[in-house]
């Protein structure tokens, strides 16, 4: 259904022509991508084993973590991605501190279990609300019924299912719960949090995405290499200056992808740093981050906190100021400008993915 809404909105937006019919072909195109993505499971990435898990993260253990666990597999059964599942364990974090405590408080002396749930009979038998991963299956069915809830701030997301007093109660946790979810997503022990190997075998990689490395890599975008990194001349501003990155030239409406697994910093219209328009930013670990600029208006899939897997979909490539006068920046056409950033110092991204084992533009 999603598929032919999304082709409906295309071919009006191609009758009526302009920028609207350039970011409906483009959106179209990553919802494609996005779908063959789901053949690597439902609710994004496996989630770790018990015998796999950290000792620590984010001052959670123990229990605590395979807790954490179980809640991301209950989101992983019903279908609900990375995002929910974040949410789902932030509320654990704010109503339990992910321990499946076996009494109430103050407020609601019948509340138990990770998520505090009332004996009320909406959250089912007493043996439900002490159960991780049923009490977790119970509140993401709340969750889904909750209308956009996947565009609210996850605190107020989490409050219209829980009825918290203070709709920020949960906000403070949000952070604990992206680093707890990121490194119980499939990396192994002792991996940085947000970089992972290869995926499994169709997982990251789409038709034209390319090969992912050994390393977790692969090629943001298919193209040709038109403005390398280092001391330029601007083609807009004729300013001499430094490129932090390197342009990769192709039609707009092409899917731009993750390089690398990881956790969305930004995803936002808009310029930033001036020039690069619409821009993605994911963070690796290790002091490692990408961006990704000059995506197509109308066109992101990916938001702060999502989790993203290598060759994943995540916008399409703009930078015709014609077609897109707001999101395209300064530029003179379609192209993704891609950088590579170490401890917040720019880096030639040709070489670094070329030490990846990928090649920039290719595939």
């Amino acid at each position: 259904m999603k598929k032919v809404l999304l082709l409906l909105v295309a071919l009006t937006a191609l009758v009526m022509g302009g920028p609207a019919a350039v970011a409906a072909v483009g959106l179209l195109g990553v919802a494609n991508d996005a779908a063959a993505q789901a053949n690597c499971g439902p609710g994004g990435p496996a989630v770790l084993p018990l015998e796999d898990l950290p000792e620590s993260v984010a001052g959670y253990s123990g229990d605590q973590l395979a807790n954490a666990a179980a809640i991301m597999r209950a989101g992983v059964a019903l279908n609900v991605g990375v995002h929910g599942q974040t949410v789902a364990v932030m509320t654990a974090m704010g109503e339990s501190s992910l321990i499946n405590v076996d009494y109430g408080d103050t407020a609601g002396p019948d509340s138990r279990g990770l998520f505090q749930q009332r004996a009320n009979g909406a959250w089912g038998s007493y043996a439900d609300r002490m159960d991780p991963q049923t009490s977790a299956s119970n509140f993401y069915k709340a969750l889904l019924q909750v209308e956009g809830w996947e565009t609210l701030p996850p605190t107020i997301a989490a409050h219209r299912v829980q009825r918290d007093a203070d709709p920020q109660h949960y906000a403070p946790y949000w952070d604990d719960a992206v680093a707890v979810v990121t490194a119980l997503a499939g990396t192994p022990q002792g991996a940085v949090p947000g970089m992972a190997a290869a995926p499994a075998a169709g997982c990251g990689t789409s038709a034209g995405a390319g090969t992912v490395t050994a390393q977790g890599w692969g090629n943001p975008a298919g193209g040709k290499l038109t403005s390398p990194f280092g001391t330029r001349v601007h083609p807009v501003t004729g300013v001499i200056g430094t490129h932090t990155g390197t342009d990769v030239a192709n039609r707009c409406g092409i899917p731009l992808r993750a390089a690398a697994a990881g956790i969305v910093l930004r995803a936002a219209p808009g310029p930033y740093q001036g020039r690069t328009g619409n821009q993605i930013i994911i963070d690796h670990g290790g002091g490692v981050t990408t961006r990704y600029g000059h995506a197509l208006t109308g066109t992101m899939i990916v938001r702060p906190g999502d989790l993203v897997t290598a060759g994943m979909p995540i916008a399409a490539m703009g930078g015709d100021p014609d077609l897109d006068p707001i999101g395209a920046g300064s530029s003179t056409g379609c192209h993704l400008h891609f950088e590579v950033n170490i401890n917040g110092q720019a880096v030639d991204p040709s070489a670094y993915l070329l030490a990846q084992g990928v090649q920039l533009g290719s595939g």
